[in-house]
C-alpha cells in the first residue's frame, strides 16, 4: 500500500499489524514498530533584474511513508539487536521483509535495555499542529511564495534600489504522521505541521546580501512576506561594509549566531549521548555554575506554535519542559529513553523527553531515537531591550551570524571556532555602527569561557529553525565581556 494521503488511523493499523507479527514470531525478546508518512510542498523561487526572463517560481510535492522494526534478541547471555525498514511499501510482504531484515541484521548490544512503558501523554490546551495545513492547496503555497518575493522588492524598492539585484527562496509546508508501538504494551501517534520561508536577497553590484527566515505551524500565523521584508532589509543594512583589525573586543552575538552556538556547541555539549561518549565539556559538572547567573536555558516540547512542538518523541513517550541550565546553574541533559536508563547512577533520573527521530528527508521511521531538541528557549530574568544591551559598549562587535562552526580540538575542550558573517556591526558608544564586511573575520572562542563570561540578555526571542527543521531555537541577544577574532586573510 502506498502512502499518498494517507490518514493517522490506517499508519496505525499497519503498527498494529507488524506488531502482531512480531508476537507471533518465536525468540524475540522485544521489538520497537515505528511507522510514518510525510509530505511536503516546495516552492523554489528565483528573479534576477538583469534577467527577467530567468525568474523562475517551481512547486515540487513529495511524499514518502514506511515503517521499521527494532527487535531485542538473545545471543546467549548478552542482547543482540536488529533494525529492518520497509519503505513505501505497508502490505502484509512489505511488513515482513522489514521483520526478516531486523532478524537478520543483528550486532550486539553493549549495554542491556528494556523498550519505554506506557505513559499518559496529556493533552495539551492548544491544538500543536494545524488541519488546514494538512489539506493546503498548491496554490496557496505559490501564493504565499509572491508575497515573499513581493515582500523582498517593495522593500527594496522603497529604498531606491530597482536593478542589479537578485531574489531566492525556498517556501516549504511539511506534514508528518508518527506511530509508535512496542511490546512493552506502548502504542501512540502524533501529527506534526510545519512552514518555513527562507528568502536571500544579493545587491550584485554592491555585493551585498542580506537573509530572511519565517517558521510557523498554523497557515494563519505564517508570515512569508516577512521574510522577504528581513532579507531586502539585511542587504540594505550591510551597504558599505568593511573590514575590520583582528583583536580582542567586547561582542554581542545576535540572534543567528546564538542559535547556531546552540545548535552546533551547547546543545550537543547538554546531551546525554555526548555524556556518554565522553565528548561533553560539562562531564561531571552537574549541579556547578557554568554560566553567568542570567541565563536560563531550557527545552520546552509544547511551546504552541513552535516549530519543535509535538505531544510525543520518537520513542512514543510525552514531550515536556527540560530545563537544562538554569541561572547558570547545570541542572539536566536531554535524554532519550535509551540514555537515561544507563547514565541514571551518574546523573540521576532524567526524564526522556527528547528521543526523535528527526531525518532532513522525511523518514523518520528510517532511523532509530536520537537525542534532538525541541524549542530550545534561552532567557533571563535580567533581560533587557537591545539598545541597553548595547549602552555600555563603548567599543565592540555585534556577531549577526556564525558560519562554519565548528570545534576543532573536539567539544570536550569547549574551544570552537566560526565565520563571522552579517549582519555584522561594529559597536560605538553603545550603538550600532558600521557594518563588517562578512566572511572576513573568524571568531575564536571557547563555549564555558563565553558562558561564564555573559554580561547581559536581550528580551530578543527570535525563533530559529535548525538543521533538521524540526527544531528551533528562541534566540535572544547575548552580551560577553570579551572575545577575540582573527583576520582570515591572517590565518
Amino acid at each position: 500500500m502506498k502512502g499518498m494521503g494517507m490518514e493517522l488511523y490506517e499508519l496505525h493499523a499497519n503498527v498494529e499489524q507488524a506488531l502482531g507479527m512480531v508476537h507471533a514470531t518465536r525468540g524475540i525478546l522485544g521489538a520497537e514498530v515505528c511507522g510514518s508518512w510525510y509530505e511536503e510542498q516546495v516552492v523554489q523561487l528565483r528573479h534576477d533584474a538583469e534577467h527577467p526572463s530567468d525568474d523562475r517560481q517551481a512547486l515540487q510535492t513529495r511524499t514518502t511513508c514506511g515503517l521499521s522494526i527494532l527487535v531485542i534478541m538473545a545471543d546467549g547471555e548478552r542482547q543482540t539487536v536488529g533494525f529492518g525498514v520497509t519503505t513505501d511499501d505497508l502490505s502484509r510482504d512489505g511488513l515482513l521483509e522489514a521483520l526478516e531484515m531486523a532478524k537478520h541484521h543483528v550486532v550486539p548490544e553493549p549495554w542491556r535495555f528494556m523498550l519505554p512503558c506506557p505513559l499518559a501523554v496529556p493533552t495539551p490546551d492548544v491544538l500543536l499542529h494545524d488541519p488546514q495545513v494538512l489539506t493546503l492547496l498548491d496554490e496557496h503555497l505559490t501564493q504565499a511564495g509572491v508575497e515573499a518575493l513581493d515582500g523582498a522588492l517593495s522593500t527594496l524598492q522603497a529604498a531606491h534600489h530597482v536593478r542589479e539585484l537578485q531574489v531566492s527562496g525556498t517556501l516549504r509546508c511539511q506534514k508528518e504522521h508518527l506511530v509508535i508501538g512496542n511490546t512493552s504494551g506502548l502504542l501512540v501517534s502524533d501529527t506534526t505541521t510545519g512552514l518555513l520561508a527562507h528568502m536571500a536577497v544579493h545587491l550584485t553590484q554592491a555585493q551585498s546580501r542580506g537573509c530572511g527566515e519565517r517558521v510557523a505551524t498554523h497557515w494563519q500565523d505564517f508570515e512569508a512576506y516577512e521574510a522577504g521584508v528581513e532579507a531586502a532589509q539585511q542587504a540594505l543594512h550591510t551597504l558599505g561594509s568593511r573590514r575590520i583589525p583582528g583583536g580582542e573586543y567586547q561582542v554581542v552575538f545576535g540572534p543567528q549566531a546564538v542559535a547556531a552556538l546552540c545548535e552546533d556547541v551547547l546543545i550537543p555539549a547538554l546531551s546525554l549521548d555526548t555524556l556518554a561518549a565522553g565528548s561533553s565539556p560539562f562531564a561531571a559538572r552537574q549541579g556547578d555554575i557554568i554560566a553567568g547567573a542570567l541565563l536560563t536555558v531550557r527545552d520546552d516540547g509544547r511551546l504552541p506554535g513552535m516549530l519543535g512542538s509535538r505531544m510525543m518523541s520518537g520513542e512514543g513517550l510525552p514531550t515536556g519542559t527540560s530545563t537544562l541550565i538554569e541561572q547558570g546553574r547545570l541542572v539536566h541533559f536531554l535524554a532519550d529513553a535509551y540514555h537515561a536508563q544507563h547514565l541514571q547512577s551518574q546523573v540521576g533520573a532524567v526524564a526522556p523527553r527528547n528521543g526523535m527521530r528527526h531525518t532532513t528527508n522525511g523518514q523518520s521511521f528510517g532511523m532509530r531515537p536520537g537525542i534532538f531538541p525541541t524549542n530550545i528557549v534561552c532567557s533571563s530574568p535580567e533581560a533587557v531591550a537591545l539598545p541597553s544591551l548595547l549602552a555600555p559598549i563603548e567599543h565592540g562587535v555585534y556577531v549577526g551570524g556564525l558560519w562554519r562552526l565548528t570545534v576543532p580540538t573536539g567539544l570536550r575542550t569547549g574551544h570552537c571556532v566560526g565565520l563571522v558573517m552579517g549582519p555584522s556591526f561594529m559597536i560605538r558608544h553603545g550603538q550600532l555602527a558600521e557594518p563588517i564586511q562578512p566572511g572576513t573575520l573568524q571568531w575564536q572562542g571557547n563555549i564555558l569561557e563565553l558562558l561564564q563570561g555573559l554580561t547581559g540578555v536581550s528580551t530578543t526571542q527570535q525563533p530559529v529553525a535548525l538543521a533538521t527543521r524540526q527544531s528551533l531555537v528562541l534566540a535572544p541577544e547575548w552580551r560577553c565581556s570579551q572575545a577575540h577574532f582573527a583576520v582570515v586573510d591572517e590565518l
